[in-house]
């Protein structure tokens, strides 16, 4: 769905990215990526507190601290969090200090906030506070992305998030 609008998206007026500094940044782990930036931790037991009782749209990533798929969705995040932050909240979850989730780790993932494989970005547009709930347990996200940039699509990638958020997301 996103990947089919990347394509598309004009690169006209957008933002200014220094891609020499997008691949030394994802070449971190995703922890350090996301210090000093917008996003906050998020676990378990405060999950559905933060998401939930929020008046601003939420977004979360879930990733591996060390998997390659999760540094660059975090590198993508960065940049978004630093543009967005006055009006999104954003929070990271670390599912895995490794490579990987393990397979309990996932299926409690997919149980608890229905996400299906790491990384995972959830939009929550969290209109004023009243979020419908599907389960008891989590908050339903408006989307769910389990697509991230590849280093020759970044800029793209970034306008055409940037675009959805600010027609969705930010509506």
């Amino acid at each position: 769905m996103l990947i089919v609008g990347c394509l598309a998206a004009p690169l006209a007026g957008a933002v200014e990215i220094d891609m020499t500094e997008v691949r030394r940044i994802a070449q971190q782990p995703v922890h350090q990526i996301l210090h000093g930036t917008p996003f906050n931790e998020i676990s378990d037991a405060d999950y559905l507190q933060k998401v939930d009782t929020g008046t601003r749209p939420v977004i979360v990533v879930f990733y591996a601290d060390k998997d390659e798929k999760s540094r660059l969705l975090a590198t993508l995040g960065r940049y978004l969090a630093t543009d967005f932050s006055n009006k999104i909240t954003f929070y990271s979850y670390r599912a895995s200090n490794g490579a990987q989730a393990g397979k309990n780790t996932l299926q409690h993932l997919q149980k608890t906030y229905g996400v299906k494989q790491i990384p995972a970005t959830l939009f929550y547009d969290n209109d004023k506070g009243k979020m419908e709930l599907e389960r008891t347990n989590y908050a339903v996200p408006t989307l769910a992305e389990y697509r991230t940039p590849s280093t020759f699509f970044f800029k793209v990638y970034y306008n055409t998030i940037s675009d959805y958020i600010n027609k969705n997301i930010l509506d």
